[in-house]
């Protein structure tokens, strides 16, 4: 086509046309979006109103309900934490919230100990429970702990050598307990004569390092709380594979001979000593979902899980690296020796136990071989004050089967297997940018002939 000065004078107002077109058009999509407003939900859940059962929840509340949301104008939670805000909102009358900015309120953000932008504090007489993920599940069973954990305490045994959630002895738990209580447990010790323990008004029994043998009325009394449906948090110590053999028997589990060793831990850790355990290897369990970084545990017992005995659902919780194994001889100097009955690792240092019980609840048990690792000396050590709170919480939380279980949406998460994993990494960075420069190539041959 021959160019000319009519021809150029017709292009330059086609381009101007074109421009002024496009200009009308988002002037018209401004403005009708402010006369105008439509919401599309394309998550898993497909629904804007709140559950019954959450419902439920909100109207029988007898007070307050405050929730204080930490999220940054420009994060992309900022419109989805405001909509269920007012969702909760529409049905409780007594429920107040406020939106914080966390840049802007940096003392509140040390104060409560945000992590990351999106999380929700929610208060209830008095009581917080923390909420990492704004889902309506977390929120309605964080709701839910609030306001049945009024009459229910975390009690822990004590009088025979077992270490205390309020001491402040390096071997103690006292600062757990310190955190436990800021969390709004009520925690409280279970001397020799534990009369009036009961599931109904015991969130969960902690077990940690028994130093004496239990009297037979002691057992029974543990035993009973079991069968009754109880919560048990059972952090295993020396010894405990004589003097609470019973109870090992009657959960169907057992111990492996020895101690696990770390052969790295002078490389890893800067301590000659094997008997200090870095772990990461979490399992894919609802209770530490939210757990990252590396746990150091100290004299770590391997668990044995022959048979779960009474009908209950085991899962793991943490296991040990591949180069771990459980020393029976001198663990100073450990060295592997299969025919003393030692076995190369990855080895089981938790299980849950979990089963339904009469009432429709959820009976939950985690076992750890480990109770060091909770302890003043090493609390702050890694994820270690991390996988004590996420143990605790899961298993003083089992939730009636009529509310949701507080578990993220799956269409929040993506999980690919190692195949789609290794097929999109070729794709993108192997046939993709091979492909495109083929082709530029092939446009520079075909180019540079013509």
């Amino acid at each position: 086509m021959r160019m000319d000065s009519r021809s150029r004078f017709w292009l330059r107002l086609q381009a101007v046309l074109l421009a002024v077109a496009v200009l009308l058009i988002i002037g018209l999509l401004a403005w009708l979006s402010l006369r105008y407003d439509w919401q599309a939900e394309w998550s898993d859940q497909r629904h804007q109103r709140l559950p019954d059962a959450t419902v439920e929840l909100l109207q029988s509340l007898d007070g307050p309900l405050e929730a204080v949301a930490f999220v940054t104008p420009d994060d992309v939670l900022s419109s989805h934490v405001e909509q269920l805000m007012q969702r909760y909102a529409a049905h409780a009358p007594d429920f107040r919230y406020r939106i914080i900015n966390p840049d802007a309120r940096p003392d509140l953000v040390r104060e409560l100990g945000i992590e990351s932008s999106g999380e929700v504090i929610v208060e209830y007489q008095g009581r917080q429970e923390r909420v990492h993920a704004p889902s309506e599940p977390r929120i309605s069973t964080a709701i839910h702990r609030l306001k049945h954990r009024s009459d229910r305490v975390l009690r822990y045994l004590s009088g025979h050598g077992e270490r205390s959630l309020e001491g402040e002895a390096n071997h103690d738990l006292g600062a757990l307990g310190e955190r436990l209580r800021e969390r709004g447990h009520q925690v409280q010790a279970l001397g020799s004569d534990p009369t009036g323990l009961s599931p109904e008004d015991t969130e969960l029994l902690l077990i940690a390092g028994p130093r004496a043998d239990w009297m037979p009325g002691l057992r029974e009394w543990v035993l009973d709380y079991v069968d009754a449906g109880g919560n048990l948090l059972w952090l295993v110590d020396d010894g405990d594979r004589d003097r609470l053999a019973f109870l090992f028997s009657h959960l169907g589990l057992d111990l492996l001979p020895g101690t696990v060793v770390e052969p790295r831990a002078e490389q890893l850790l800067g301590v000659n000593d094997p008997r200090f355990l870095v772990t990461d290897d979490y399992a894919d369990h609802p209770g530490l979902s939210r757990l990252q970084g590396v746990s150091l545990l100290v004299a770590a017992q391997a668990l044995d899980v022959p048979d779960p005995e009474r009908g209950w659902q085991l899962q793991p919780l943490l296991r040990s690296e591949a180069r771990h194994w459980n020393e029976t001889g001198d663990v100073d100097n450990p060295s592997y020796q299969p025919d003393a009955g030692e076995l190369q690792g990855p080895l089981t240092l938790g299980v849950s136990l979990s089963r339904e019980t009469a009432s429709g609840g959820e009976q939950r048990i985690a076992v750890i071989g480990d109770a060091d690792f909770l302890s003043n000396a090493y609390l702050g050590n890694g994820a270690n004050l991390e996988l004590g709170l996420s143990l605790v919480e899961w298993v003083g939380s089992a939730e009636p089967s009529s509310l949701a279980t507080g578990r993220a949406a799956p269409d929040q998460r993506l999980s690919l297997s190692q195949p789609w994993l290794l097929t999109i990494g070729g794709v993108f960075l192997l046939l993709l940018p091979a492909g495109y420069l083929l082709l530029a190539g092939l446009l520079w041959w075909r180019r540079r002939r013509a």
